[in-house]
């Protein structure tokens, strides 16, 4: 289909999900655009072709051209879902990280795939604000192929959908920069499981149709096709899922730029767990907590973004934490891998501390988005009580977020409007750590706070709750700051207090806390990145043998005195294991210090392990007993959790009296 005149430079409207999709679609982001017209049929031609300046063409560089070339010849991606006009910090960690890479001689871009309508204004506001590098670019899908005319592979491909659906178009959204026309929405009058979104070229051409509609096998289950359109509107690649899209392009820019692929966005590994390229390399970063917010780190629930991402663990070349404290965490919940790495967020300090006698001696800030998880309510009490404490105290809150209208009323309630000020966005957050005494943080989970690392760049020391993961990876109490246990108000009122009250205090942790921050510098960070991915090249061919590897128990068998056998089948390709040994570890404990157990027979590749009768007394609590397998090659190990075949249906156990049943 081609757009017709109505919708060059015409009303936008509202972008909607497709009903009945349970697939990858983008996040209903960009709402409220304009108004329906209900009652079209999709329009066949285009009646005036447009050609309209674009800040991306199919000439543009997919990576960064650096002045001076890096030892290496991989360039890096950054790959994130979507970068908006404000955003926290992942976002401003995958964007800093590109220009990092750039400026140190290696070829980078940041990799987004959502569809909006505004992404050149966005592009442009952030390398006007600094967080996007100038010469780093910043590639979408969208636009990457809106710029191409794309052929078709063979005379065969194929041809969109040329059933008679009557749709009915029910949106449209227009570029903000040109008013081209971007996409049409179309529904089906009677039944909505039926649905079609075409995204446009800026000439009008149709570069991808996405439709939604009932299963042949299953109609009250909506199938999924996106087909990707050449000029002449011949199908040049077909898709039965988003992800199968986004996953085919990221393999063209790896293709094209000879790119290791790091990932931000946790909604993004979620679809790329499955993506896989020859030469590039797969790293994935954790920011945030990989368990439930408040949950146990060894027996709480997983993060539902991050549930997915962990039991595929082995997949990565590379899982990146923060803070050594989350990877300990990870190691002791799944076991040794050879794939967890601890890179920190850099942050560059002055080359000087702020002078002392210029902060405010009343000053102290919050700085990040205000979300729940921020737990800014808990800042505002704790500034009331220092203040009831008779300290003379002012808060400034640096942020905006759907929880301030919110914020501002437990303010008013309190009747301490005159001491907090609510600065929203500013683009000097230095000069605000430079000039405040302290920076108050109540997070209720954390990955690694670039706020923390910033304010200890300026001087301005940190109070925080002491939650996982981050705070006290940085934070030595009472050297470099405080940390009062979660929800402890009362310790971090005091600890407030002591740094607005006493200035030698407040000096000499203001002195440690920018000794800390310079071991976070920019160039010590990217020089663990270059070892990280060093590394993992160098493991890969044997990590991925590991990956490969299953264990599975084949046998049990019961010895006179009691004691019993564990034979474990071993598969491997065709590496050499250089060490293997069954774990038993308490359920709920830490994996790594369990008992170990060497095999004292190999037949075959089934390996027989001899346990003692009285194992669970012999070892600490009362829970039960879990076994894991450790194998090692070449000084890189993997933990595989010993089980049976999968999906037994007849499962044997035995009862308080000794015997044998099945469930």
């Amino acid at each position: 289909m081609q757009a017709s005149e109505a919708g060059i430079g015409g009303a936008s409207a509202t972008a909607r999900l497709h009903p009945g999709s349970s697939d990858l679609r983008e996040a209903p982001r960009n709402t409220g655009y304009g108004v329906p017209r209900n009652g079209a049929k999709p329009p066949r031609r285009a009646k005036e072709i447009l050609s309209m300046p674009t800040s991306y063409s199919r000439d543009t560089p997919l990576v960064s051209q650096p002045e001076t070339a890096h030892r290496t010849d991989r360039a890096a991606l950054m790959v994130t879902w979507a970068v908006e006009e404000d955003f926290g910090g992942m976002t401003t960690m995958c964007l800093k990280r590109a220009g990092l890479f750039h400026e140190r001689g290696i070829p980078s871009a940041v990799v987004t795939f959502n569809a909006n309508p505004d992404l050149e204004s966005i592009r442009s506001t952030q390398r006007t604000r600094g967080r996007l590098h100038p010469d780093v670019p910043l590639l979408n899908l969208h636009e990457y192929y809106a710029a191409r005319t794309l052929h078709p592979i063979s005379p065969t491909t194929g041809t969109p959908d040329t059933d008679e659906i009557p749709w009915q178009e029910s949106a449209r959204q227009s570029r903000n920069v040109d008013g081209s026309l971007f996409f049409i929405d179309y529904q089906h009058p009677s039944n909505d499981m039926h649905s079609l979104r075409e995204y446009f070229r800026r000439d009008g051409s149709t570069y991808l149709r996405d439709t939604s509609r009932p299963s042949a096998k299953d109609p009250d289950r909506a199938e999924r096709r996106l087909q990707l359109l050449a000029i002449d509107g011949s199908v040049v690649h077909d898709f039965n899922s988003a992800a199968k899209l986004y996953r085919h392009w990221l393999t063209e820019l790896a293709d094209s730029t000879d790119a290791d692929v790091i990932i931000d966005s946790k909604y993004a590994a979620g679809f790329l767990i499955a993506w896989n390229h020859p030469t590039a390399l797969k790293f994935v970063n954790f920011h945030s907590t990989h368990v439930a917010a408040g949950a146990d780190t060894l027996t709480g629930k997983l993060s539902p973004a991050h549930a997915k991402i962990i039991e595929h663990r082995d997949t990565w070349d590379g899982i990146t934490f923060l803070t050594e404290s989350q990877r300990s965490a990870f190691v002791q919940r799944f076991g040794q891998g050879s794939n967890t790495v601890v890179i920190s967020n850099p942050v560059d300090a002055p080359s000087s501390l702020p002078p002392f006698e210029a902060r405010n001696p009343a000053k102290v800030l919050h700085v990040g988005r205000f979300t729940k998880g921020k737990n800014i309510g808990a800042v505002i009490d704790i500034v009331n009580a220092v203040a009831a404490s008779n300290t003379s105290v002012l808060l400034d809150l640096i942020g905006d977020g759907n929880e301030r209208p919110r914020l501002e009323e437990h303010v008013r309630e309190l009747g301490i409007a005159h001491l907090v000020t609510f600065l929203g966005h500013v683009q000097d957050v230095p000069n605000h750590l430079s000039s405040a005494r302290a920076l108050l943080l109540c997070s209720r989970f954390e990955g690694q706070s670039l706020a923390i690392l910033e304010a200890q760049a300026y001087g301005c020391v940190p109070v925080a709750f002491d939650v996982d993961f981050g705070p006290r990876d940085v934070i030595t109490n009472g050297r470099n700051g405080f940390l009062a246990p979660f929800g402890d108000q009362a310790t971090a009122a005091t600890a407030l207090s002591t740094l607005l009250d006493d200035d030698a205090v407040c000096e000499r942790m203001s002195v440690q806390g920018f000794e800390t921050a310079r071991t976070f510098s920019s160039d010590a960070i990217f020089t663990h990145w270059t070892k990280a991915l060093d590394m993992a090249r160098a493991n890969k061919k044997i990590r991925l043998e590991l990956a490969a590897a299953t264990v599975r128990l084949t046998g049990l068998k019961f010895h006179s005195d009691g004691d019993f056998d564990l034979e474990v089948y071993v598969g491997t390709r065709t590496v050499e294991l250089d060490g293997l040994s069954l774990q038993v570890t308490e359920r709920g404990t830490d994996a790594t210090r369990g008992r170990p157990f060497a095999p004292y027979q190999n037949a075959d590749g089934i390996y027989t392990f001899r346990l003692p009768a009285g194992l669970r007394a012999q070892l600490p609590g009362s829970d039960a007993l879990d076994v894991n397998v450790i194998l090692e090659v070449a000084g890189l190990k993997r933990t595989i959790r010993l089980g049976a075949a999968p999906k037994m249906q007849s499962v044997p156990y035995f009862t308080t009296y000794g015997n044998l049943s099945f469930k």
